[in-house]
């Protein structure tokens, strides 16, 4: 399961690679309408290996659990709790996608076009009809939003920006300025916010982050703490966690993560695995700076060679006569 994981995560993510990442919002969900397939090939194979993850983790648990009585038996839910939270909020961003980018899709040609001279016609009558107005300052385009929920869009002059400010502030119509857009990104993320499956597939984020998190320190620190993953690997995979949170391909790392796992499982890595495994008890790593204890372990194997018996002081030594010899003992200094 661990190495399908890490097949099933690099799958998806190759998949990603295929759709184009756009500037702006409506070009974005132009290109995602465009590429459907690759958007359902990315959630479902991402999806797949977040519930595979469970199986390595759930095995890792228990063996950490059998070797260290202080593992917490209830900590066990995190192993499925964050793992299914995750494919779930995946499969439901793939469903609020492909909703959202096809009705942009269809709607957005829809769109009426607002004549400059009309716009400012309407702000001189104190823009009674407008809620909102978006300007791209960089392509000089209008996104225009009426109080009954419909858009419009249109372009003005670039030498007169400053002027329609000073109308829009005049009129009391609200409006922002946007250097990077295009006409249409103001209704492309107008449906985004009215979207309810993207509501839920939001509301998700935050448990879903925070239960894998914490599945994926957990585990990994027990497991170090009884000897069962090498320092550096186990604290490699709790950061791996953490960093979905901050980086992109954090779940691609942590798909590999899984796959050097299930090799360590069976023995396939560099140096084999550790000895906690087939000991069958805890035998924790040295700190740094602490030295192998050189003390014999009970119960180890016979030395084979040849002995004599030395007899003790005043007894008869095997000739029939008394050991004359004296017992040196050496002075502490």
């Amino acid at each position: 399961m661990a190495v399908l994981a890490t097949v099933s995560m690099a799958a998806s993510f190759l998949a990603r690679l295929q759709i184009p990442v756009e500037d702006t919002t409506s070009a974005q969900f132009r290109a995602f309408e465009s590429h459907g397939g690759g958007i359902a090939a990315f959630s479902l194979l991402a999806a797949a290996a977040f519930l595979l993850f469970t199986g390595p983790l759930l095995y890792l648990f228990r063996a950490a659990q059998a070797r260290n009585p202080r593992v917490r038996a209830a900590m066990v839910g995190f192993v499925f709790i964050g793992p299914a939270l995750m494919a779930s909020q995946t499969i439901v961003n793939w469903v609020a996608v492909s909703q959202i980018s096809s009705d942009f899709v269809n709607q957005a040609p829809g769109l009426q076009d607002e004549p400059y001279p009309r716009l400012v016609d309407d702000l001189k009558g104190e823009g009674g009809s407008i809620d909102k107005v978006t300007l791209y300052t960089d392509s000089h385009g209008l996104d225009i939003e009426l109080k009954d929920g419909s858009f419009r869009t249109g372009e003005y002059p670039p030498d007169q920006e400053q002027t329609l400010i000073n109308r829009l502030d005049a009129a009391g119509v609200d409006h922002e300025e946007d250097s990077s857009g295009e006409p249409g990104d103001a209704f492309a993320e107008q449906l985004s916010d009215d979207s309810t499956v993207g509501q839920v597939g939001g509301s998700l984020q935050f448990p879903a982050l925070l239960g894998l998190i914490v599945a994926m320190v957990y585990v990994p620190l027990q497991a170090v703490r009884a000897g069962l993953l090498p320092r550096f690997f186990g604290t490699l995979g709790m950061a791996l966690g953490v960093s979905i949170i901050l980086l992109p391909p954090g779940t691609l790392l942590l798909g590999l993560w899984f796959g050097w796992l299930g090799l360590l499982f069976v023995g396939r890595v560099p140096g084999g695995r550790p000895p906690a495994w087939d000991a069958g008890e805890a035998i924790p790593w040295l700190k740094p700076g602490e030295e192998p204890s050189s003390a014999p372990r009970p119960g180890g194997d016979a030395i084979e060679g040849e002995a004599t018996e030395v007899p003790a002081a005043g007894e008869p030594s095997p000739s029939g006569q008394p050991d004359s010899r004296r017992r040196k003992r050496k002075r502490r200094r």
